[in-house]
């Protein structure tokens, strides 16, 4: 409850705020009274749709990271850009440094949000200058969501090399056009000087950012996983204590999770926290949604394995994840595996053939139509758990 009022206190902040300091920041740049009406009047449509986005991606958690447990972190940054907007009208055109703001945003929030965000930031900078042409409010719009886009896309190998290098010089294009062909008649190399300045500042700002972002986020995150995917984790341990037959059960289902995971490029660590705690819900008399959500959340277990454990455990929801899909078919081939080592320890599986009635059954059942896995995504997953013929001994 305290949590909820802080979320809405800093909502209305940031709503509040943006209002406040767009019709003064209007007054001070001399801006008449229709032009200060006008300014507030799109200033607050465009603060509406940021906030039913806000509290979409809050009710349908659809936020990045841990963005929705963190939302401060989001109401800090932009609060900060609302202040330097104010200063932005006062450098030339080709001198904000709005890359960095969309990026930032879109870090700390999500897509829509960052995106909606720093549109409300650059139209009131645009509307604040004068500017008299809209091609600069498309480059750096463009600009700015692409760059937003590829950078939230952050895992924990946080590889920023290449969507740094992207962003930066789609920019330093964008702004270049625009001086060449907007601005100046000649071409000259000091019409480069602004859009090269704009990019050094922006690669400072983006390295300040990213910082703090890995800091904050990634290695949090990384540290956090690497405490709950060990055996000796505290909640596992209760596992094996209630039921040794679950506890194993979970360690084989995370192996086979893990391995895939790896293979196809998906989240492993994610999907190894799914295999493990996707039994869990027996510590409360059996493996549903409700029990795992409540054991879970007893211990602030990471959202996303909440999503992927409501999306695998919970009847009611679709399959989406990729993840989920992992959990589910590692989770299927052990079960069908222990079940035929527990009528005869001795007896001899045919594992292709297993693990291609596991898939057929799976996909024809239709638990997989709502699901972003492709094709050959699911082959790739069933060469690799037929290739497990050695470890499906240990389950004798």
């Amino acid at each position: 409850m305290k949590e909820n009022k802080l979320f809405r206190l800093q909502e209305a902040a940031i709503i509040f705020f943006t209002i406040i300091v767009s019709g003064v920041a209007s007054w001070l740049y001399g801006k008449n009274v229709y032009e200060i009406v006008k300014m507030i009047i799109l200033i607050m449509i465009a603060c509406g749709c940021m906030f039913f986005l806000i509290e979409v991606s809050r009710q349908k958690q659809l936020f990045l990271y841990d963005n929705a447990e963190n939302f401060h972190r989001f109401t800090f940054f932009y609060l900060f850009f609302l202040i330097a907007v104010a200063v932005l009208p006062l450098l030339p055109e080709g001198g904000w440094p709005y890359l960095v703001i969309f990026v930032s945003l879109m870090l700390f929030s999500d897509q829509l949000i960052g995106m909606c965000a720093g549109s409300t930031l650059l139209l009131m900078t645009f509307m604040l200058s004068g500017c008299e042409s809209t091609d600069i409010f498309i480059i750096y719009f463009l600009c700015g969501v692409t760059g937003g886009i590829m950078f939230s896309y952050l895992t924990e190998s946080f590889k920023v090399g290449l969507p740094l290098l992207i962003s930066l010089l789609m920019q330093f294009l964008g702004l270049c056009i625009h001086e060449v062909l907007m601005v100046n008649e000649s071409l000259h190399i000091q019409m480069f000087v602004i859009p090269l300045g704009n990019i050094m500042i922006c690669l400072i700002l983006l390295m300040i950012v990213l910082r703090y972002f890995s800091f904050t986020v990634i290695n949090k995150t990384r540290d956090i996983y690497m405490d709950i995917n060990d055996p000796e984790c505290p909640l596992l341990v209760k596992l094996k204590e209630h039921s040794k037959e679950e506890y194993y059960h979970a360690i084989h289902t995370a192996y086979l999770c893990d391995r895939i995971a790896k293979k196809l490029g998906l989240n492993d660590a994610v999907a190894k926290a799914g295999g493990y705690y996707h039994k869990i819900g027996i510590l409360k008399g059996e493996s549903s949604w409700e029990n795992a959500k409540e054991i879970l959340e007893e211990n602030q277990y990471p959202e996303m394995v909440l999503n992927i454990l409501k999306e695998f455990l919970d009847k009611q929801e679709k399959i989406v994840l990729k993840e989920t899909v992992v959990l589910l078919m590692a989770d299927t081939v052990i079960s069908s595996i222990s079940y035929l080592f527990s009528k005869d320890s001795t007896a001899k599986i045919d594992y292709e053939k297993l693990v291609q009635a596991v898939f057929k059954k799976k996909t024809e059942g239709g638990l997989l139509n709502s699901s972003s896995i492709s094709i050959g995504e699911l082959e790739e997953m069933k060469k690799i758990l037929t290739e497990e013929k050695l470890y499906y001994d240990f389950l004798r």
